[in-house]
């Protein structure tokens, strides 16, 4: 045990010492007197009693010491057997430099293990951050703060509901503290930009009252837009086909009824019907085309875009012509583009067939197209009813019109402009109108030549 080998080395010591003295004495006197045995016994005793009283004084703290370090052995070096019991001063010693290696070499692992977990976090895509239980945000990685607009030297501890600014999130950690259980939710960030986040709130297994949550978020705006998207287009398009469906069905019923007894009534029955099934064929070839162009699957070839441009003009001439509509191209010979001669068809066609649609008998539409520094720019130009300047920005949404009385009357679907925009992002392009109520239209259509950008393919 180690206090009765300290006990042992101190009166070893001792003895020595007394033994130098008597030694030292008995050279002096030059013979060994009784006086001398007397006094080096004297000093031996007081060499047992000091060396006793010592070990003594000493043995608690140094059993401590020992059991210490045999605990700290057991977790730092599991697979090495060390007992304290066995061990003197020189071992005890050795051990701790043993143990003070170890311990240095496992700090390094953990610094370098908490490099790597900062270096996941900061390449995370989605935001993640650390409060503690009282609601105090203590880590943010980047994305987390290019979202809430934080600063990259923003001090840790500060109430997550002030410097976030969305208290729904401090609301989700609590609940998830309370509940010890995972919690989700929705969040909308206005600031800096507006964006909405799928939240989950989890607790760790932290010891004692204030544990801390982590809160991992990801951004599902692009996503949300398309649902809130994909619910409008359904119930747009539902109400579009319920239109012209219920006067078919009204129309039918009329007739049944007028037919045996009004022919001239069931003949106006019978064209109505007729017109209202073509309004229903021109919604459903819409929809099937805007159902394409969005898919993005283009056929790419060399187009030519002037003799493209021909063949639209040529099979809506006849339409023109019956209500004196002056419709004339002024096409640049030899223009062409790469892209999908059907889409780029679809994109010329329902330019035209908006123009001819909202200008005024005797009116004029004009096609014109250029290809100058790479582009082709194509323009229709009408002197038609015109647009109003607050309606400008919206006209390219799907079903929008500037009058829906009138465009229904006049068999518009709503969906043709849609289609431009789409063929015309699609190719890498823009679309941009200018109008002047009252006054006309001017829609361009700018295309690269070199045709549409060459997409990553999906990881």
């Amino acid at each position: 045990m180690l206090p009765r080998r300290l006990v042992g080395q101190l009166l070893a010591g001792q003895l020595l010492v007394a033994a130098a003295a008597v030694a030292a004495l008995v050279a002096v006197a030059g013979r060994l007197t009784a006086g001398v045995v007397l006094l080096g016994l004297g000093i031996a005793a007081i060499a047992v009693v000091t060396a006793a009283a010592t070990g003594r004084v000493l043995a608690r703290p140094l059993r401590g010491l020992s059991r210490a370090v045999e605990r700290l052995a057991e977790t730092i070096t599991p697979r090495r057997t060390w007992t304290a019991e066995a061990a003197d001063l020189t071992e005890l010693t050795a051990e701790l430099a043993r143990m003070s290696s170890r311990l240095r070499e496992r700090l390094d692992e953990l610094t370098e293990e908490r490099d790597r977990a900062g270096q996941i976090l900061d390449a995370l895509e989605d935001g993640m951050l650390l409060l503690d239980g009282a609601g105090r945000l203590l880590v943010a990685n980047p994305t987390a703060r290019g979202w809430f607009g934080l600063a990259d030297d923003l001090r840790s501890g500060l109430p997550a509901r002030r410097v976030l600014g969305v208290p729904q999130i401090g609301e989700l950690a609590a609940a998830a503290a309370s509940k010890r259980a995972p919690v989700s939710g929705i969040v909308t960030v206005v600031f800096p930009e507006d964006r909405t986040l799928s939240v989950r709130a989890f607790p760790l297994a932290d010891r004692g009252l204030t544990g801390r949550i982590v809160v991992t978020m990801a951004d599902i705006t692009q996503r949300h837009r398309v649902e809130v998207l994909r619910r409008d287009f359904v119930a747009n398009a539902s109400h579009e086909l319920k239109t012209p469906v219920a006067a078919v069905r009204a129309l039918a019923e009329t007739l049944q009824t007028a037919l045996p007894d009004d022919l001239a009534a069931a003949r106006r029955m019978a064209g109505r019907i007729g017109r209202e099934t073509e309004r229903l064929d021109a919604l459903v070839r819409d929809l099937l085309d805007l159902s394409r162009v969005e898919r993005g699957t283009l056929a790419v070839e060399p187009v030519d875009l002037t003799g493209l441009a021909k063949e639209v003009l040529g099979s809506h001439a006849e339409r023109a012509e019956e209500r004196r509509i002056e419709l004339r191209g002024e096409l640049q010979a030899g223009t062409t583009v790469r892209g999908d001669r059907a889409q780029l068809a679809l994109l010329i066609s329902n330019l035209v067939d908006n123009a001819l649609r909202y200008t005024q008998n005797r009116g004029r539409v004009r096609v014109c197209l250029d290809g100058t520094e790479g582009k082709a720019v194509l323009q229709v130009v009408d002197n038609g009813r015109g647009i109003p300047s607050g309606e400008l920005s919206r006209v390219f949404e799907r079903f929008y019109r500037v009058d829906k009385a009138r465009a229904r009357h006049s068999g518009g679907t709503g969906l043709g402009l849609a289609i431009v925009r789409h063929v015309a992002e699609g190719h890498g392009g823009t679309v941009e109108v200018e109008s002047e109520l009252g006054q006309g239209s001017t829609f361009t259509v700018t295309l690269p030549v070199s045709g549409p950008p060459v997409l990553p393919l999906p990881g």
